[in-house]
């Protein structure tokens, strides 16, 4: 069953994203080869940003800003297998001046009482000289 203290409180802050599971997704037994579910959290967190914030990762680059990952702390509870959809919830659960803390649960769609992922992502902005920079105001307000 899982954990409801790991949904935000308020569901209009989150985003759902769905995608496929293919072959090269997988390891020898297809199942999906551990790493691979950062790119599927990353992606869920772009289109977090554009449906949110009704601007992509490429504007704020074009503005100089440059989201990097600062920590991950992941937990694999269950695999996805070759053929599934998986359904990742993304919320921002908290910013700071210079961070944010992002959290994505990965389920199979059509199981929500299931997960097979839970993840915390800690973001940090970066100029293009590198230096750190504050997060966009924006980021607060979801």
């Amino acid at each position: 069953m899982v954990n409801q203290s790991l949904f935000p409180k308020n569901d209009q802050r989150e985003r759902f994203f769905e995608c496929s599971v293919y072959y090269e997704d997988t390891d020898c037994m297809s199942v999906v080869y551990h790493a691979n579910y950062l790119k599927f959290l990353e992606r869920a967190r772009s289109e977090f940003v554009s449906d949110r914030l009704g601007t992509s990762i490429v504007d704020y680059h074009n503005r100089g800003y440059l989201f990097m990952v600062h920590k991950i702390e992941i937990a694999y509870h269950s695999p996805a297998r070759l053929g599934d959809t998986l359904t990742i919830r993304t919320w921002i659960e908290k910013t700071t001046t210079f961070r944010i803390v992002v959290k994505h649960i990965v389920i199979k769609k059509g199981q929500p009482r299931d997960y097979l992922v839970t993840a915390t992502v800690t973001l940090v902005a970066v100029g293009e000289d590198g230096q750190l920079r504050a997060i966009p105001e924006e980021f607060h307000k979801l």
